[in-house]
């Protein structure tokens, strides 16, 4: 009733002798959805309207609302004005509630159960959520050498509900081995994302990214000279495309594919040597991540 009572002001519980609808409102969980359906009945008449969503709070704002505009149709039947009767005739009288109810459902199609309702979506949208989680990436620039990520991000109520993300990464050592010497490298870098959801789901949701990367390429010459590191200035740009599982209201897996382009291209030498090279930046590098991401609110 508290519910209700925001949406329409007219809405209270009925007195013993008074002619009522009766609402009865049933969740039911399925897996990560919730499936909510709300049934209105008087006079022998029912009239049933259904949403779903991953959020239990979301189905029960939904139902709400769907049954606040059920009532609100009801009491303008009952309260419409009829014309005159002419002498000798009886007044209509204004049909019961029953009748109503019988009235309304005719006037419109019936529902159709979607798994998600405007209101849901509204609801959701004008709320900024954030999360954190963690993965792990395999670059082509690096070879097989996966690198460990960790992020924190921030999704804003708007179209497409776009989505800032930072984190770090560090990768393994990758050991490069010549005639002339051994030269080990690492990356260790500053990430940032910033995504947008075209194909939204329940469960799926799929959308474009712009990636940037800004960190240090590390290179240690091992052999034959004694160790000698040097760091050097790392920063790419890239595209990817990121789809999205969300299992549950608190938790999703995530994988996202895309290509980065170094802005300075970085060639390490068997020094003193300049022939062969160690290792030689490519110009376009594709890379692949998973991430396992948990959302606070």
């Amino acid at each position: 009733m508290e519910r209700l009572a925001l949406h329409h002001a007219r809405v209270r519980p009925a007195l013993p002798d008074e002619a009522a609808v009766d609402l009865v409102f049933r969740i039911e969980k399925h897996g990560a959805v919730s499936d909510g359906t709300v049934v209105l009945s008087a006079g022998g008449v029912s009239v049933d309207r259904s949403a779903s969503s991953i959020s239990c709070a979301d189905v029960i704002t939904a139902l709400t609302m769907m049954a606040a505009i059920a009532l609100e149709e009801e009491i303008a039947l009952e309260h419409e004005v009829e014309p005159p009767a002419a002498e000798g005739e009886e007044a209509p009288r204004a049909p019961a509630t029953g009748q109503a109810l019988t009235t309304a459902k005719a006037a419109r199609p019936p529902a159709v159960r979607t798994p998600r309702v405007a209101a849901v979506r509204r609801a959701r949208s004008e709320r900024l959520s954030a999360a954190m989680g963690a993965g792990f990436e395999v670059n082509g620039n690096r070879g097989a050498l996966p690198l460990a990520t960790w992020f924190a991000q921030l999704a804003f109520p708007a179209r497409f509900e776009p989505m800032l993300r930072l984190g770090i990464a560090r990768s393994l050592r990758e050991r490069i081995v010549s005639p002339l010497g051994h030269v080990s490298v690492r990356w260790t870098e500053l990430t940032m994302s910033n995504c947008v959801d075209l194909l939204r789901h329940d469960v799926l949701r799929i959308g474009p990214c712009v990636n940037v990367e800004l960190g240090r390429l590390e290179a240690s010459v091992v052999a034959p000279l004694p160790v000698v590191s040097f760091s050097y200035l790392w920063l790419t740009l890239g595209a990817s495309a990121r789809a999205t599982w969300r299992l549950s209201p608190s938790f999703s897996i995530e994988m996202m594919v895309g290509a980065r382009a170094p802005v300075t291209r970085t060639d390490l030498y068997f020094e003193p040597y300049e022939d062969p090279v160690a290792y030689r930046a490519p110009r376009v590098s594709p890379f692949a991540a998973v991430g396992f991401v948990a959302h606070v609110f």
